[in-house]
């Protein structure tokens, strides 16, 4: 299989709307990305008159949002590459973190 063929197979819609982050394809490597910036913020109040949604004293650094999105997301990358029989022929870079944003290639 391919690189093309595997990106193919990770667009599936079922799996894609499974993923916190975003996959693009880019020479011969697949990028996997999580932006905080760009997510849905769970913590927003719907209400803005509700004092109880004003204070969040159950705060979650930025930086174990990154991570637990990305431990999500390889997991299901990864079972999924094993499920089609091709992991021993893929290769993961270590993450690449930013302010908000977090990365890894599939090579």
């Amino acid at each position: 299989m391919n690189i093309r063929e595997l990106f193919q197979n990770l667009q599936e819609e079922n799996f894609v709307e499974q993923l916190k982050g975003e996959l693009i394809l880019e020479g011969n490597c697949i990028i996997w990305s999580f932006d905080l910036k760009d997510s849905n913020n769970d913590n927003e109040s719907s209400d803005d008159n509700d004092f109880d949604d004003d204070f969040d004293f159950n705060t979650v650094s930025t930086a174990e949002l990154l991570q637990e999105a990305y431990d999500e997301d390889l997991q299901a990358i990864e079972t999924l590459i094993d499920e089609l029989d091709e992991y021993s022929n893929w290769s993961f870079s270590p993450s690449e973190v930013g302010e908000t944003n977090i990365s890894f290639k599939i090579f």
